[in-house]
């Protein structure tokens, strides 16, 4: 069996965005750098065959000396480990990463120039193809070259998959299934997949959060490959976590008493976190308040006030803070009855229902009308990293979700204009 570990973008130079006043000073130890020693404490201890690199290692060109000295001690001891390291090039790391290789021993690029390139180990061979400039409008996938031999192959490649107009390496997922290789790893989008199947094809994600909207697990996975199969498992080493939390204040008596249920949330969150083999050294919440409750309107200040006080605080080991409360709770009102009535509230519950609804015209048309609006948003370049599905679904329940927290803040309005 030969055993591969596989990072994707790690952004080395790049401190997290947006924590609390209190960890500004620990961004160091919550950020890639931290990241990228885990992974390699985690490739030296199980003692991989490899260690891969998916492009965008370094955040910027101009981060040479910032990138130069984690990035070294790492290969370093890999290399001390006799593990190597093969990485290729990304739009953000293009000039840098090479420049890098030439002067870190044991730290070998790949597909220099744009150019196929395949690296034998052992029974099996990893092909990498490395930015030659920040912006390609053409897929590389198009130029792989044919191969000899059965042998297992494993694509390495930073990319833009089915985003047709992209600058960064466009790929569709029809070409990355035809190639003739026997797994595809990706790096390019922080939303990591599931990479499960016989024939794992996917994005390996971002090693660690770099900002609050990468909510999830994060870390490099480890890839096993005995014969012709191939399993893969994501190693949840990131430092930094973000989750979104949702909390049903259904029962809810008095608005001021989300903050007991939010604490329990959280408590139940960090108790699962602690069954990692290596848990986060923080973990920020995005919290949706969901149900429905008689005490709505009352949510929305509810909510502004337990985020004016928050603070951050030490759970089970884990420092944790709330990045954003948001509320999506229906009013224990008739929405069939305000659905009847000519204001705003009335048109948001009319749309609620819509939404809520079968499939239909009427429906279809509400999404469509957004999706423009909601593509250009996911296709700037704050969220370019960011996995974009925005079928129509994804749209449908955002739609609502925003319904619900307008419709809360209307009546809330309302009820305090009386």
């Amino acid at each position: 069996m030969i055993n591969l570990l596989a990072i994707g973008d790690i952004h080395l130079g790049r401190l997290p965005a947006g924590l609390p006043e209190a960890l500004v000073g620990r961004r160091a130890d919550l950020g890639p750098e931290a990241a990228w020693q885990r992974a390699v404490s985690e490739a030296v201890n199980r003692r991989v065959d490899a260690v891969l690199l998916a492009g965008d290692v370094v955040e910027r060109s101009r981060d040479f000396f910032v990138a130069y000295g984690d990035l070294k001690a790492g290969v370093e001891r890999l290399a001390k480990a006799d593990i190597p390291v093969l990485a290729v090039a990304g739009n953000h790391d293009t000039h840098v990463l090479p420049r890098l290789a030439a002067e870190i021993d044991s730290l070998e690029l790949l597909g220099a120039g744009g150019q196929w390139q395949e690296r034998e180990l052992g029974d099996l061979s990893v092909v990498g193809w490395s930015f030659p400039q920040a912006q390609v409008r053409t897929s590389p996938v198009a130029s792989l070259p044919r191969f000899e031999g059965d042998r297992v192959r494993i694509g390495l490649l930073h990319c833009d998959r089915d985003q047709g107009d992209s600058p960064y390496a466009p790929v569709t997922s029809a070409e990355l299934a035809a190639a003739p290789l026997s797994a595809w790893l990706l790096g390019h989008i922080h939303k990591p997949d599931s990479l499960d199947g016989s024939r794992p094809i996917g994005y390996l994600g971002s090693i660690t959060a770099l900002r609050a909207s990468e909510t999830g697990a994060r870390g490099p996975w480890l890839i096993q490959v005995d014969g012709g199969s191939i399993r893969t498992r994501q190693l949840k080493l990131a430092p930094l976590r973000y989750e979104q939390l949702s909390v049903d204040v259904s029962t809810l008596e008095d608005p001021d008493d989300c903050a007991g249920l939010v604490a329990a949330a959280v408590r139940e969150q960090v108790g699962a976190l602690q069954r990692l083999e290596t848990p986060p050294l923080a973990l920020g919440l995005r919290v949706v308040l969901t149900g429905r409750s008689a005490l709505a309107t009352a949510l929305p200040a509810a909510a502004e006030r337990l985020m004016t006080a928050a603070r951050v605080w030490e759970e089970s080991g884990i420092t944790c803070f709330l990045d954003k409360v948001s509320v999506a709770v229906e009013p224990a009102i008739d929405l069939d009855k305000l659905s009847a009535q000519s204001d705003p509230a009335g048109l948001l519950a009319r749309r609620l229902a819509l939404l809520r609804g079968p499939d239909g015209p009427e429906r279809q048309v509400l999404i469509d009308h957004h999706r423009k609006r909601l593509v250009e948003v996911t296709d700037g370049r704050e969220f370019r990293h960011l996995e974009r599905r925005l079928d129509d679904e994804t749209i449908a329940r955002l739609l609502e979700q925003a319904a619900l927290a307008a419709l809360s803040r209307l009546l809330s309005q309302r009820e305090q204009g009386r």
